[in-house]
């Protein structure tokens, strides 16, 4: 197998993971729901504005998306996210910032332009082809796009999004949303319906807000007399005392698992960003496989907390000195497919 071959079955793989949680979210498409995990969508933005560049359909709906959805989208989580992860599409950002800044939006989307650094005097084609060459642009560019250092033709609206379907335990975070406005409250709640308890601190680690904010969250929904406290050591684990919440949030049937995405995520951007080196265009085979394994022995952590018996599928295949690089590609795939489907 080429570096070619793998660069594209694995961008392949990723493209149908991104569909398939966009799908879900309430764009339409043809892509399978997602059940078995529940979504994050400011995680699939910042990953989106990496491997979106390589379909402009599904980096134009999600322009719409945001459009449609804004009231729903946690731009302090959003920086919070793109901070503790350093995505590589973050620059993208600013271009979206500068799109969706209307008179009623403005104050939402200046804040982000404003801290986003975009370079007008770099420019770059935004669509790639698969091959990673430079898609040819039809029209006149946008302005948005330009002010960020970026050209791509004006964007259109497809009319593409419609309301996402609350009754997906896979959109728990957005119904929560819906239903209690932004705030740390909906990742909390979401996190401890998919765990049987759990303390402040590791609740604060995967859902992109501070100790304090979820410290003093959990503080004031514990003397709704919901919460259940128990007290080990000198740790205080907090629980849901029984199953009314989840009746009453998953209609449909049980809650979605949760999957902490912006690790998930940024550990498959890094692959990518490790695959689709420009420096490794002309290296042998050989050189090209040490990197990736490399880069695969970097983001294990990430994916040991997030996909256990994945990440030890990998971990072996990079210590035998006998793996080919096709099979190396393989499993990268099936990484993928496990984060799309469980």
């Amino acid at each position: 197998m080429s570096l070619k071959d793998c660069r594209l079955r694995l961008l392949n793989r990723m493209l149908d993971l991104v569909w398939s949680q966009w799908t879900t979210l309430g764009i339409s498409g043809n892509a399978r729901p997602v059940e078995k995990w529940v979504l994050d969508p400011e995680a699939l933005v910042l990953f989106t504005c990496t491997v979106g560049r390589y379909e402009p359909r599904i980096f134009d709906s999600m322009l719409e998306w945001l459009s449609f959805n804004q009231r729903l989208l946690n731009i302090q989580r959003l920086k919070t996210i793109n901070r503790r992860g350093d995505f590589k599409g973050k620059q993208l950002l600013a271009a979206i910032a500068h799109l969706l800044m209307k008179p009623a939006s403005r104050s939402k989307w200046e804040r982000l332009s404003e801290e986003i650094f975009s370079d007008s005097a770099r420019s770059e084609q935004l669509f790639k082809l698969k091959d990673g060459s430079p898609q040819p642009q039809l029209g006149d560019s946008d302005d948005a796009f330009e002010k960020a250092g970026y050209i791509r033709r004006k964007f259109r609206r497809r009319e593409a999004v419609v309301q996402f379907n609350p009754d997906l335990s896979a959109n728990l975070i957005l119904k929560l949303r819906a239903l209690l406005g932004l705030n740390s409250r909906c990742e909390l709640i979401t996190y401890l319906l998919t765990h049987k308890e759990a303390n402040p601190t590791e609740i604060a680690s995967v859902t992109g807000y501070s100790s304090k904010t979820i410290y003093n969250a959990i503080s004031d929904m514990y003397m709704s007399g919901k919460l259940i406290k128990r007290v080990s050591g000198k740790e205080s684990l907090y629980s849901f005392g029984d199953d009314s919440w989840e009746k009453f949030l998953c209609p449909a049937g049980r809650t979605a698992d949760w999957m902490d995405w912006p690790k998930a995520l940024r550990a498959l951007e890094s692959i990518w960003m490790a695959l689709n080196n420009p420096s490794l265009e002309n290296e042998p085979i050989s050189t090209i496989h040490g990197e990736l394994r490399l880069t695969i022995h970097k983001v294990l952590p990430q994916l040991q907390q997030t996909a256990p018996l994945q990440s030890a599928r990998l971990k072996r295949a990079i210590q035998l000195p006998g793996l080919e690089f096709e099979e190396l590609c393989g499993l990268l795939c099936d990484l993928v497919e496990f984060y799309e489907t469980g």
